[in-house]
């Protein structure tokens, strides 16, 4: 079974994020009993856990419809289970008082204060998403033209522009990047038996939790795309501005941030 969960996340070409999502659900969904004949009633049912909010339903259902219809043909009587999608309630951002705060929370005159400084300016100037800032290569990015370019979701190469400060501070970064043979990636872990090797997006995710801990408030480096789209809208960006700076898709996408 876990072979043909390989096979069909490879055939689908989901993105490396979608992927790892899909497979952990997949995974899960292989502990049911009896796939073959398993009813809608009973797939909806087995994805009612305690302590899952409606969006991870809404996705664990829809993974395993689309794996079920792969294995077992479209006739598969679990493809008509459907769980609605609600509307999330507004969601965490950092307004400029505590973006600040964190700002200055850095040790700028040690390797990490400069590259944890580095990465929040890049978070909030690009909205890049914490797969893409863990995936960024030093050769990717301009600071001539203040620029760069990452894989982003859905695989393909995705543009974004930051600002002269936020080059200023890659550039007195870079002195303290040392990383092994062979690591492209912008930002590299500091300690540890990976030092010098690229931030995982585990390890990005854990260092963003620990800077939360240490100011006595929550982030998430997903706050940091919530940031991009307040600070900017408050700052009267036009919102197709605002879109085109994000790589958002649609309008929607910018109200919903």
């Amino acid at each position: 079974m876990e072979n043909d969960i390989e096979n069909f996340l490879i055939e689908k070409g989901y993105s490396a994020a979608t992927r790892e999502t899909y497979r952990r659900i997949l995974l899960d969904l292989n502990s049911a009993p009896d796939l073959y004949s398993m009813s809608a009633a009973t797939l909806i049912k087995y994805f009612e856990r305690p302590t899952w909010g409606n969006s991870i339903r809404y996705i664990s259902v829809t993974a395993s419809r689309q794996f079920l219809a792969w294995r077992f043909g479209n006739n598969h009587p679990a493809l008509s289970a459907r769980v609605k999608r609600r509307k999330s309630k507004v969601q965490r951002s950092l307004d400029a008082e505590r973006l600040l705060t964190l700002l200055a929370s850095f040790e700028s005159y040690t390797e990490k204060g400069r590259r944890d400084l580095a990465i929040v300016s890049v978070a909030v100037d690009t909205r890049l998403r914490v797969s893409e800032l863990s995936r960024l290569r030093l050769r990717d990015i301009d600071l001539d033209t203040c620029t760069l370019q990452v894989i982003v979701k859905g695989g393909e190469w995705g543009e974004r522009a930051f600002s002269q400060e936020t080059a200023n501070i890659i550039l007195a970064y870079l002195p303290y990047r040392k990383p092994k043979s062979g690591v492209e990636q912008l930002f590299l872990s500091t300690q540890g038996p990976t030092k010098r090797c690229g931030m995982t997006v585990n390890g990005l995710k854990a260092t963003v939790r620990r800077w939360g801990e240490s100011l006595g408030f929550k982030i998430s480096p997903h706050d940091f795309c919530r940031t991009f789209a307040l600070q900017t809208t408050k700052n009267k960006a036009p919102t197709r501005v605002v879109q085109v700076g994000g790589g958002w898709k649609g309008i929607d996408m910018v109200v919903h941030y």
